[in-house]
């Protein structure tokens, strides 16, 4: 019975060692309760922020770029020069050629004229020094001009 004795009072000794450890678990815990903890998230703001600042800098040369190409294609022609200047130089030369022909056409009317003039009275004389030459010729001409009236 001895031993029963002992183990129960060992048994009671490690009860009251376990109430003793409870009791100080709840004031450790209530302790806990009243301490706020914030959390050190200076690791993880280095860790986001690095990458933020290099796309930053990536964005900034980006829209320096965008703003140079920008400036560029509104001072750009839409048209490339060697064709502006191909195509004014064709213009300007149909415009030369039609300015020509024209001139040269009223040039050849007004030659025209001028020979139909000489031509008609080359002509007129011609007949008349045949009329005079050949007196027979006359009197014909003369009945075929006096029926037709």
């Amino acid at each position: 019975m001895a031993k029963i004795d002992d183990l129960a009072d060992l048994l009671v000794e490690e009860l009251s060692d376990f109430k003793e450890q409870l009791k100080r678990m709840e004031e450790l815990s209530a302790q806990l309760k009243l301490i706020k903890i914030r959390p050190d998230i200076t690791l993880l703001q280095s860790a986001i922020s690095a990458p933020l600042v290099e796309q930053e800098l990536i964005l900034k040369n980006q829209n320096k770029e965008l703003s140079k190409i920008t400036k560029k294609l509104t001072k750009s022609n839409y048209y490339p020069n060697w064709l502006l200047i191909l195509s004014g130089s064709i213009i300007l030369s149909c415009f030369l050629f039609i300015g020509i022909s024209i001139f040269q056409i009223k040039q050849v009317e007004e030659s025209n004229q001028a020979y139909y003039k000489k031509g008609q009275k080359e002509v007129i004389n011609h007949f008349n020094k045949f009329i005079e030459d050949n007196p027979e010729a006359a009197e014909m001409y003369q009945k075929w001009e006096t029926n037709l009236k």
